[in-house]
């Protein structure tokens, strides 16, 4: 994950951190204190960066990444 990590924001890594946790977007936007717009954003991008089209998809990407 470390080439990846590199490429997301600190913003995208703590949403990274939450979407682990189980978090819905509502839960992200509370706890990082912005609208549920600006998650939906950042999601679009932690997707992209990741090549993948979903949070599931995501969060097998991150899983795998870690080993």
């Amino acid at each position: 994950m470390d080439d990846t990590k590199k490429n997301l924001s600190k913003t995208e890594i703590k949403i990274v951190k939450l979407l682990e946790k189980g978090f819905s977007n509502s839960s992200i936007s509370s706890s990082c204190n912005v609208s549920i717009n600006t998650v939906k954003f950042h999601l679009k991008n932690i997707y992209r960066k990741l090549k993948v089209h979903n949070r599931v998809e995501a969060l097998y990407m991150i899983k795998k990444l870690k080993k």
